[in-house]
């Protein structure tokens, strides 16, 4: 499975102390699209990718996409990062 295309939203809450900078779309081999990636600040002024996720009855938060092998997740991350890079 490669990734075909990365969308990357800018956004600005307002807030000084929010940690989310952007919104990410990922379309996998022009066929499949996944939405609702997060590029995340850290506290130590890194980057973070977070997956979709939808919040539970029970206040936690779960998941939407799970990817099984950890080389396409790495190189998922990484693309969403570099696409971020060009906005910033």
């Amino acid at each position: 499975m490669n990734i075909s295309d990365v969308k990357i939203y800018p956004f600005d809450s307002g807030d000084p102390d929010s940690s989310l900078r952007a919104y990410a779309d990922v379309t996998f081999d022009h066929v499949i699209l996944i939405k609702g990636f997060r590029v995340l600040a850290t506290k130590k002024g890194g980057l973070f990718v977070g997956f979709p996720s939808k919040k539970g009855k029970d206040g936690k938060f779960y998941d939407m996409v799970e990817f099984k092998s950890v080389d396409i997740q790495s190189s998922l991350r990484s693309a969403i990062l570099e696409a971020y890079k060009i906005y910033a």
